[in-house]
């Protein structure tokens, strides 16, 4: 047997080494297309364009060789420990048992079930890598005929163009292509073919020692956050040969029940499931029908709902695509001489919510699939200062230097838990954003004002009745003013707190007036005008008078 933990984690070494292959080709684009700015003659533009898709095939085919040694010990490697792990862990159901099972490296039956596993598992890789050259330097060509365009139509400068093709590849390079068409990237691919071949040889092993044990009932093992169409089937006992009664129980029929031996199926495309030999009478079942809908349950709040661990384990998968995304985007901009400011604030961001996620739906981070070859403690480095650099350079910019969230570590937090610094930093960035207010008002007055009208405006009753009891938005940029309204052009001028709560409490009420959206009432004093909804007690706007 094979447990589903140790089948997630066994391809992780390939796994690595495929991800420097992937991100070696993408870096080598990058600076590829990078050259672009000193080709400026069409004439010019297609020799250039077709020596750098050559020199790039070439590099790649090379690429491919150089690690190609590598990738075939490594799968030798990883079979045989699996198919030993496997046996091993059955041989001690078998011998428990009084069974006398025999030895691995003296069965011919056996080696050559592992030796025909391993040249499935490597000629369906060496299938797949042999499309590579060709689906990078596709990739590549249509990366620069996009780019080229756009720069000598005008659309876009050098820089622009530059930089929207080497993101683009960096979201979605593609590195191998599938015989349906499909297409995927290395790092994926690497990790399907091996997890799948890995799990399908074991099973072959394990199958020809039930035949040696005349064994005829296998156990499924079973995980939290399995597909919906393997929990169906996870867990339970099942019988090798067709279904059967025994013992006054039914046993469904394995293959028929569990799929096994197709894609979709048990130890099929990167399923983690595994068996083991099961004998009626003699052995205890590993899963109760409780256990099993246990595994299943919506039992994890997040965002207000309730999820499986499927469900969970699927939206963290996204959010560590997000972080290998955002690394790959930086090394490559990095590589292509770009500034690379943005790509390392949009790592920070997604490296931030997958920790917030991980940590608010009590699940683990796993570093192996969040890694990406390349970037080391030197890039990191390196990017998180840039981000800081680009978060002070930021605040600075609206005026609010003297925050309390000065560190992307501290804004993060501050955003993730919806603290009340964050809402006010938000709310403040948000207007001077706008243009409604001037960065020149600083965060330090907005806060100001906004907590004298909290403690000395919301709560209050108009002098009609109507109890106050929010402030919009748009009322705070109405009390601080601003240089230049975006919507007139004209500068406007703020109000005093203590002219607003003597309108409010004292002022003259005007007719109510009713829209599809909302309502409004007007209270007027000689200083300043105020308006309110008068169902929601909201605080709308103000102007002076």
């Amino acid at each position: 047997m094979l447990t589903p933990d140790y089948l997630d984690t066994l391809p992780d070494a390939l796994v690595e080494l495929w991800q420097q292959v992937e991100e070696d080709i993408l870096q080598d684009i990058a600076r590829r297309i990078a050259k672009m700015e000193r080709v400026t003659d069409t004439a010019d533009w297609q020799l250039w364009r077709f020596e750098q898709i050559q020199a790039l095939h070439q590099d790649v085919a090379a690429l491919l060789a150089k690690y190609s040694g590598k990738t075939t010990a490594e799968i030798r490697r990883l079979l045989l420990e699996a198919g030993r792990q496997a046996l091993a862990s059955d041989d001690e159901l078998y011998r428990a048992l009084g069974f006398s099972p025999s030895s691995i490296e003296t069965s011919e039956q056996l080696n050559n079930l592992l030796n025909a596993g391993y040249r499935q598992t490597l000629g369906s890789w060496q299938n797949l890598t042999a499309t590579t050259a060709n689906t990078v330097t596709g990739e590549f060509e249509r990366a620069l005929d996009r780019a080229w365009l756009q720069i000598s139509s005008g659309a876009f400068d050098y820089k622009t163009a530059v930089k929207q093709a080497v993101d683009g590849l960096a979201q979605r390079m593609a590195g191998v292509t599938y015989p349906s068409g499909h297409r995927d990237t290395l790092e994926v691919a690497v990790r399907r073919a091996v997890l799948t071949g890995v799990n399908q040889t074991s099973a072959q092993l394990q199958l020809a020692r039930m035949e040696e044990m005349d064994c005829n009932f296998v156990e499924v093992t079973a995980h939290g956050g399995a597909r919906p169409q393997h929990a169906v089937w996870q867990g339970k006992v099942y019988h090798r040969g067709g279904a059967v009664i025994y013992d006054g129980v039914r046993y469904e029929d394995f293959e028929t029940a569990t799929g096994y031996g197709t894609g979709p199926g048990l130890c099929g495309w990167n399923c983690r499931h595994n068996f083991y030999p099961f004998f009626p009478g003699l052995s205890e079942p590993n899963w109760g029908q409780g256990q099993l809908e246990a595994l299943n349950a919506k039992e994890v709040e997040y965002g207000g709902h309730m999820y499986s661990r499927y469900e969970i384990s699927q939206m963290q998968r996204q959010l560590e695509r997000r972080v290998r995304k955002a690394k790959r985007r930086y090394l490559a901009e990095d590589a292509a001489g770009l500034d690379a400011t943005q790509a390392a604030v949009q790592l920070k961001a997604a490296r931030q919510k997958l920790a917030a996620f991980v940590r608010d739906t009590g699940g683990r981070a796993d570093s192996q699939r969040t890694g990406v070859a390349g970037f080391g403690r030197s890039a990191a480095s390196k990017a998180t200062a840039a981000a800081e650099r680009n978060h002070r350079l930021w605040l600075k910019s609206i005026g609010a230097e003297k925050t309390s969230l000065n560190t992307l570590a501290k804004y993060y937090d501050g955003k993730y838990n919806n603290s009340p610094a964050y809402r006010m930093l938000t709310r403040y960035a948000q207007s001077v954003e706008s243009g409604m207010l001037s960065p020149l008002s600083g965060l330090d007055l907005y806060s100001t004002l906004y907590e004298r009208i909290e403690q000395e405006i919301i709560g209050q009753e108009t002098a009609n009745g109507i109890r106050i009891r929010a402030q919009s938005q748009h009322f705070m940029e109405r009390v601080l003013g601003t240089m230049k309204d975006p919507h007139t052009g004209y500068s406007r001028s703020g109000v005093p707190i203590e002219d607003i709560i003597d309108c409010v409490l004292h002022g003259t009420a005007r007719p109510v007036r009713n829209s599809e959206k909302s309502s409004s009432q007007l209270f007027c004093t000689e200083k300043c005008a105020v308006s309110i909804n008068p169902k929601t007690g909201v605080l709308i706007q103000c102007n002076p008078l």
